[in-house]
This record gives C-alpha cells, structure tokens and sequence, in this order.
C-alpha cells in the first residue's frame, strides 16, 4: 500500500514538471533571432512568487506569448 502512494505522488510530481512546448514564426526569422527574442521574453515572465524547482517551472507562458507576439510572432502550441 505504502509503495503506491509514493507512486502515484511521484507520477503526479513528474506531471507536474512536464512544460508544453511551443513553437514560434515570423517571416524572415533567423534561429539566432528566435534565441534572442525568447530568451528575452523569459527573462521578462519569470515568476519568482511562484513556487517551482527549476526556473522553468517559474515561466509565465501566457507571459511569453504575449511577448513573443507583441515581436511580430505567431505562437502555436505543439501537440
């Protein structure tokens, strides 16, 4: 019994860890760009309330899609 309910709370923190992924466009873009204006625009949606291990558990991503599309971007999440 015991080793199924650290089980389920470890699927559930692995869950929990797992980030959606997204993909970004613009007519003319360099990858070189896309890692500049990304990067920006997670340095400017981080959340440091928010509790995470990692820092990319801190993103906004609403956050970064608005910003990345304030660029000039189209976002589109991946499936």
């Amino acid at each position: 019994m015991r080793a199924r309910v650290w089980g389920a709370i470890g699927l559930g923190l692995l869950a929990g860890c797992a980030t959606e992924s997204w993909t970004y466009s613009r007519p003319g873009l360099t990858p070189a760009r896309l890692d500049q204006d990304l990067e920006a625009c997670r340095r400017q949606s981080v959340r440091p309330q928010w509790f995470a291990v990692t820092r990319s558990g801190r993103l906004d991503q609403e956050a970064i899609n608005q910003c990345m599309e304030r660029k000039g971007y189209t976002s589109r999440r991946d499936r």
